[in-house]
């Protein structure tokens, strides 16, 4: 009894000294936080590693460039690590908020072989580089800045292979896509395969779906922010890249060293090129028509450092896309030239004054002109030629000035933002042999003028993130109204690995895009708000938890979105007529409803690393004029959205790296309204006198005495959207130049998934866009 009881005293001697140990490292731990900026530009740096000297991660910078983390020390020796900037190495005190700023490499972010990961935890916030998308496989083969979000939960594609992705329940057109502050309203290429921005020219990107920055605003959805790299003010660096659709590169370097820097790249498509090839080789005979897509892009950036408090920038933007097919001229009958294209410009000048490292002062002024055509131009009888042309015009005019500051413990960013817009939605040319008949619809001009404010403030225990911004918006008809936006964010961490996550965004457009195949091309007709069409709005709401060690990170939440005045055409079919040009009488305005759970999980350490993410999500829209006021699925209102991405490093060494990639995508199908019964119909009056013994195509005798009963809106899903694709990559690195090469192979399967049904000669018929398509990059950097 005697020894029983010495032995349970004993057990609990030790029991109690362990409790007691692990208690004193608990209250021991110390706390420690940070700030990382970039060195040249002080601009706030995301997805920085906070590592031991050992290589164990303690910390990454949120969007805001902060960190917190707690240690059983009073001062740790750390390494800042982030891609495209040099190592370093810092001592942090416990109890002091410390700033850092990082040196970029001098090398080009492609050299840099980290692979970047998300900026912040949470289903909110995504910060990412180039170096991200590079395993992710496309039609184009082309490193695409744009793809990173269709991989992220909450987010539907559109169109497959396509640039379209729509956010917890919004539309294509409510996205806000900007490069370095600047809007590009049409952001793809080749009727949206692939984006726009060169690879090169890309530095960090940063995508917000909640708790969004208050210095941006006139979206109700998400926001891309693309942020352009920094010439290199020492050496002299290009590159070259060819794919099967592209031929591009890029040159950087100094006019005057450290001070004048510069930096231009471009890219045009191959395929006219090559269709003119092909029928050299195959012989004209053998190929019915002419084939002429043409695309290109340009970008170049100067910067001037003046001194080390100012710095002056100019920045120029452009791309272009035109497609056109003329059929094979027959005798006696009439060829129509169809063509389609679109257009991007962009100017921006800016200053850039930093008196001391807790203050930066931004100004700048910007241009933009978007502008896309449809037209259809045909040889009429007698040899008549005759066509018609259609487009839109918006062009953005702004000023704005971006203060940051801290105060204490909180960061506060606030500005101005002055902008006037002028939108041409319809233009029309009528040609008859040569003679041109103008049809310019009116032009709306519109202002907005906008003042915001924003901080963060973080403790130890929590972190609280807000946002106001007040509009003055005056429509085309000078109507004034007033409106304010809210953007808060909370987080709560109840362990070093766990905590919550909530977010409040109250958003506002003020121009409405007219989408018309569900597609998220850049042809979609954009329009002002005004009184008849007013702003968009939209209301949402987070809560959410995470989960994140070093190697895995976790995140699990639900969002409930609202939307009101949304636009929409009463018949899509509306958006291809040649012949109505009154897009104020074809359109009609509702509401719109969403509400989902998002998991995300991230592996980000070890030679293997990937993501997936699912999203199970509703999404309804309610037109009084449509349906019969009764609500319906949205296109996109996809039940079931998982998305697999794999990466495994083969091989790595001082001079070769080899990757594996994997990606598989299982979602549910598409919703469309779908024809249910068809009946016999009383003949048209004077049908039998109008045809005077014309022999009339059987077709078009059935659709004059035929009715077909349509199903109620999107009352019919699509089946399921399986992909899987597969790629591969070699690098090696010489003395001077660093070769690339990256071969991909999208649709692995060769499933021809659905993209719509219809009924044609009493059978249901599928049409699918895409087979299996494989494709090779080669890239060459100096």
């Amino acid at each position: 009894m005697t020894l029983y009881t010495r032995k349970s005293v004993m057990r609990g001697m030790i029991t109690l000294f362990l409790i007691l140990g692990f208690i004193a490292q608990r209250v021991e731990a110390q706390h420690y936080s940070g700030r990382i900026q970039d060195k040249e530009t002080a601009h706030a740096l995301i997805g920085v590693e906070v590592l031991t000297e050992r290589g164990h991660r303690l910390a990454r910078t949120d969007d805001q460039g902060l960190f917190s983390f707690d240690y059983p020390v009073d001062s740790l020796r750390v390494i800042l690590s982030a891609d495209s900037y040099r190592q370093r190495r810092v001592t942090l005190y416990s109890g002091r908020v410390l700033e850092f700023r990082l040196q970029p490499l001098q090398t080009e972010l492609q050299e840099v072989t980290i692979t970047g990961h998300g900026g912040t935890r949470g289903n909110n916030t995504f910060g990412y580089s180039p170096a991200d998308v590079k395993g992710i496989a496309t039609l184009a083969g082309e490193v695409d800045v744009m793809r990173y979000p269709q991989i992220l939960p909450g987010v539907s594609q559109g169109m497959e292979g396509g640039m379209g992705f729509y956010v917890r329940g919004a539309g294509n057109g409510n996205n806000r896509t900007e490069l370095d502050g600047i809007p590009i309203p049409a952001p793809t290429h080749l009727f949206g395969l692939f984006s726009i921005f060169h690879p090169d020219m890309v530095g960090q990107s940063t995508f917000q779906m909640g708790g969004i920055t208050a210095s941006s605003g006139d979206f109700t959805s998400s926001l891309l922010q693309i942020r352009s790299r920094r010439p290199s003010a020492r050496r002299y660096k290009g590159s070259f890249a060819l794919s099967p659709l592209m031929i591009g590169g890029s040159l950087e370097g100094y006019i005057t060293r450290d001070k004048l820097t510069f930096q231009v790249a471009g890219r045009s498509s191959l395929l006219r090129p090559e269709f003119l090839l092909l029928r050299l080789l195959v012989g004209k005979d053998n190929i019915s028509g002419d084939f002429n897509p043409q695309a290109q892009d340009l970008y170049g950036k100067l910067r001037w450092e003046i001194s080390a408090e100012h710095s002056l920038e100019a920045l120029l933007f452009g791309s272009h896309d035109y497609f056109s097919y003329l059929p094979e001229e027959e005798p006696n009958t009439e060829r129509n030239k169809i063509s389609l294209g679109w257009i991007n410009k962009a100017l921006k000048a800016s200053w850039l004054y930093t008196p001391s490292k807790h203050l930066t002062l931004e100004t700048s002024v910007y241009y933009t002109d978007c502008g896309t055509r449809q037209a259809q131009v045909s040889d009429g009888d007698w040899g008549v030629h005759k066509g018609l042309m259609m487009g839109s015009e918006k062009k953005e005019l702004a000023l704005r000035s971006h203060l940051t500051t801290r105060i204490h413990d909180i960061d506060l960013g606030m500005g101005i933002d002055l902008r006037q817009q002028r939108f041409r939605p319809m233009v029309q040319t009528l040609s008859v042999e040569g003679n041109k008949a103008r049809d310019w619809r009116p032009a709306f001009t519109t202002t907005i003028a906008s003042v915001f404010a924003e901080g963060v403030y973080r403790r130890p225990h929590y972190a609280v993130q807000g946002g106001i911004r007040y509009d003055l918006f005056r429509s085309h008809e000078r109507h004034i109204s007033h409106n304010i936006d809210l953007r808060l964010k909370g987080s709560l961490p109840l362990t070093r690995e766990l905590g919550v996550e909530a977010t409040y965004d109250r958003l506002t457009q003020y121009q409405h895009t007219l989408e018309g195949l569900p597609i998220g091309w850049s042809l979609d007709l954009i329009v002002p708000a005004s009184q008849r069409f007013r702003p968009e709005h939209a209301d949402q709401w987070y809560l959410g938890g995470f989960w994140s060690t070093p190697d895995l990170s976790v995140s699990l939440g639900g969002y409930y979105r609202r939307l009101s005045n949304l636009t929409a055409y009463r018949s899509w079919l509306n958006q291809f007529s040649l012949h109505n040009v009154s897009w104020e009488g074809d359109i009609t305005t509702g509401r719109g409803n969403s509400y989902g759970l998002e998991l995300w999980i991230e592996k980000r350490q070890g030679r293997l690393t990937g993501s997936l993410s699912y999203t199970l999500s509703r999404t309804t829209r309610t037109f009084s004029e449509l349906n019969g006021g009764q609500s319906y699925p949205f296109s996109f209102d996809r039940t079931h959205i998982l998305n697999v991405q794999s990466r495994y490093e083969t091989i790595h060494t001082a001079r070769r790296e080899q990757h594996l990639t994997l990606a598989g995508y299982l979602t549910s199908g598409n919703t469309m309204t779908i024809p249910i019964a068809s009946y016999q119909a009383e003949e048209l009056p004077f049908w039998n006198t109008q045809k005077g013994g014309i022999l009339v195509p059987p077709e078009q005798e059935h659709h004059a005495t035929t009715r077909t009963e349509m199903s109620t809106m999107n009352a019919y899903r699509l089946p399921p959207y399986i992909r899987l694709d597969l790629g591969y990559s070699f690098l090696w690195r010489r003395e001077k130049v660093t070769h690339e090469l990256g071969i991909s192979i999208y649709n692995v399967l060769n499933r021809r998934n659905p993209y719509l049904i219809f009924h044609e000669n009493g059978r249901w018929r599928q049409l699918s866009l895409l087979s299996i398509v494989p494709s090779v990059r080669w890239e060459i950097r100096f």
